[in-house]
């Protein structure tokens, strides 16, 4: 008896491929970095994991054109924060395409923790040395060991079909 799922066994297109991906749940996280000017610079990103907890290690993905790519790269280390709901406009801000480094980080305050700036008021947040980045198709995978980390309380920004959710699963935005 054929099998009923072969029929569908072709390669899909990029289309249905990212059909697929926005189904995939997530929480959001954005990232930072200190640029070449020395300057707060700042991704949103949903495709964030842990790797390995001895040694403590996270990754992440961006973009192959992102700015941010490119100055973590030069700066060689980097922050991810896990948002809580309430920071779903530094969420929209920093996943900006037009927006500048400037706008993106907008007037939040930051301190510094191994040279990179760090929201403190994330629902969790992690410095992270980078210790690999791999060109995969369209984006870098970066993996970082984890210098530093923080937890604090609240409830995760969710990313889901294409928009932000929040704990009660309502579309946000």
């Amino acid at each position: 008896m054929a099998d009923p799922v072969s029929s569908l066994a072709t390669r899909p297109g990029v289309a249905q491929c990212l059909d697929m991906y926005a189904k995939l749940a997530s929480g959001v996280c954005v990232v930072t970095t200190r640029g070449a000017d020395g300057r707060p610079a700042c991704a949103t990103v949903s495709s964030a994991a842990a790797v390995s907890a001895a040694p403590a290690l996270m990754s992440l993905c961006l973009a192959n054109a992102s700015r941010t790519l490119a100055a973590l790269r030069d700066h060689g280390s980097f922050a991810l924060h896990v948002l809580d709901e309430r920071h779903r406009p530094w969420a929209e801000r920093c996943a900006d395409p037009l927006a500048t480094a400037a706008e993106r980080f907008g007037e939040e305050q930051a301190e510094y923790v191994h040279g990179v700036p760090v929201r403190a008021d994330a629902l969790a947040w992690s410095v992270c040395a980078v210790t690999d980045v791999r060109a995969y198709g369209d984006h870098h995978l970066v993996v970082g060991e984890v210098l530093a980390a923080h937890t604090g309380t609240g409830h995760p920004l969710l990313w889901y079909d294409r928009g932000f959710h929040g704990r009660s699963g309502a579309r946000h935005g």
